[in-house]
């Protein structure tokens, strides 16, 4: 009775996680540019049957390294296909998993009532959430990164079980950083040395145990990347090494923000919750700092935040490895300050699940004939054969390949490649703004029929399907 009693909380999760998370997952098409081209990536390395060099649109593709993408190819084969549902699926699972063991964690911290409710205020969390429905590598992150945390904290806590959690922990940061490069090491590592100095035992953390961990890493990443910058040539370990690793935190050369952008974009994005954050952050300054589970949340937040904060690239969802932070400050605040308030917990949680529904339902449709390739890529499929030339004109082939079913499309760049293209004799095919079609036709007297048109890519932009001939 009382195992069944213990499991309870956790059935509760999974099945609010199945709600929030799986829900209607493939609902909607693929959006451009982040999930067609994780999904093209993924088919291609099961196409080639090259698991090591990543691949997109026929060239190397040395942006990010490979976890999210076997994953994603792993659950689109046991699944039978690719489809939006299996390409989304390890964002729900990783952000189920980063669910329970923020449930374990607090409930280590502190006790079983502020684990469920960390759960809770977790996964109805607007960016969590969202990211759990979204395919991005974040989700992931954040499941290798905090359950490393964790497992440290397991191992800095108890001598006699050091040498497995620290091992299992550093397996989890070298998985973590084949899905998002180093900062799948560097998260965990700042968090738990800056909370062993804090509580003055830095000898507990660094230990032989730990070296041996670090050793498992370094193999772990090497088995991969060596033969991976070997394959690729010194051009893809430049790019991979120096600019996408190093280079994003040093000089952004995407996504570039000022300081204060999370100071502004994380309130928003972890409501509803956020409404009574400063309340738990004066709470746990005035009453319970000096207690060492409140110090490991307190550091843990800060310095990711500031991490990411220092760094020249941002992204609203770069700190989602803190949320499970800020939901136990929440939770543990709520279980000493607003224990007689329980149901308007549960209120919002519910409120949030419905909104979701809605969402997922009512409102994302109506935004994902703009959003996705998917619905113009249908009509082009009916016009051209699997063995007719398709191009695209000054327009990322990327968004098309997925749904066009196509291996490799090329990009055209100017107006006389795109003439020469359509004199060809055989029957031939281009994707191309209506804009530009409407100048190429002014300009020259080639013939170009416009067979299909649509809106895409937030309607800012209308493509059209021309060719050189219409049967």
């Amino acid at each position: 009775m009382s195992s069944s009693k213990n499991l309870l909380p956790l059935i509760v999760i999974i099945i609010v996680c199945a709600i929030l998370f799986f829900v209607g997952l493939g609902k909607r098409g693929l959006w451009s540019p982040d999930e067609t081209r994780y999904a093209i990536v993924s088919k291609e390395m099961v196409d080639s049957g090259d698991w090591v060099t990543l691949r997109r649109n026929g060239e190397i593709y040395a942006q990010k390294p490979p976890v999210f993408f076997w994953l994603i190819s792993i659950f689109s084969i046991l699944l039978g296909k690719f489809s939006e549902f299996s390409v989304r699926l390890p964002s729900a699972l990783a952000a189920t998993g980063g669910a329970l063991v923020t449930y374990l964690f607090a409930k280590k911290l502190f006790n079983e009532r502020v684990a469920l409710f960390s759960s809770l205020i977790l996964v109805t969390s607007l960016a969590y959430l969202g990211a759990a429905r979204w395919v991005i590598l974040d989700p992931l992150l954040t499941f290798f990164a905090v359950s490393a945390i964790y497992l440290l904290y397991l191992g800095l806590d108890k001598q006699n079980t050091r040498l497995i959690t620290y091992s299992l922990a550093f397996v989890l940061m070298a998985l973590g950083t084949l899905t998002k490069g180093p900062v799948g090491l560097i998260l965990p590592l700042l968090t738990m040395i800056l909370y062993a100095y804090f509580i003055k035992n830095m000898r507990s953390l660094f230990t032989k145990e730990f070296t041996f961990g670090l050793i498992i890493f370094i193999l772990m990443v090497l088995v991969w990347l060596v033969p991976a910058c070997a394959r690729g040539g010194e051009a893809y370990t430049k790019e991979l090494l120096l600019n996408q690793i190093l280079g994003r935190f040093v000089e952004a050369f995407d996504h570039k923000e000022p300081f204060y952008f999370y100071f502004i974009r994380f309130p928003l994005e972890f409501m509803p919750w956020t409404v009574f954050l400063p309340a738990a952050v004066m709470f746990l300054i005035k009453n319970k700092l000096g207690e060492n589970a409140v110090k490991l949340i307190s550091v843990w937040f800060i310095s990711i935040f500031l991490f990411f904060t220092v760094s020249k690239s941002k992204n609203d969802l770069y700190i989602l490895p803190l949320y499970p932070a800020a939901a136990i400050a929440v939770a543990y605040y709520w279980e000493n300050r607003m224990r007689g308030k329980l149901r308007m917990l549960i209120y919002i949680a519910a409120a949030m699940i419905i909104i979701n529904t809605l969402l997922t339902y009512f409102v994302l449709p109506l935004f994902d004939v703009y959003k996705s390739p998917k619905y113009f890529s249908q009509k082009i499929v009916k016009y051209v054969r699997p063995d007719e030339s398709l191009v695209t004109f000054r327009t990322n082939p990327v968004y098309w390949l997925y749904y066009c079913n196509r291996k490799q499309i090329k990009e055209l760049g100017n107006y006389e490649e795109l003439d020469k293209y359509l004199k060809t004799d055989n029957r031939v095919f281009c994707i191309i703004e209506n804009n530009n079609y409407e100048e190429f036709m002014r300009s020259y007297k080639t013939k170009a029929c416009a067979l299909e048109k649509d809106k895409f890519y937030g309607r800012e932009k209308t493509f059209t399907l021309i060719s050189n001939r219409y049967n």
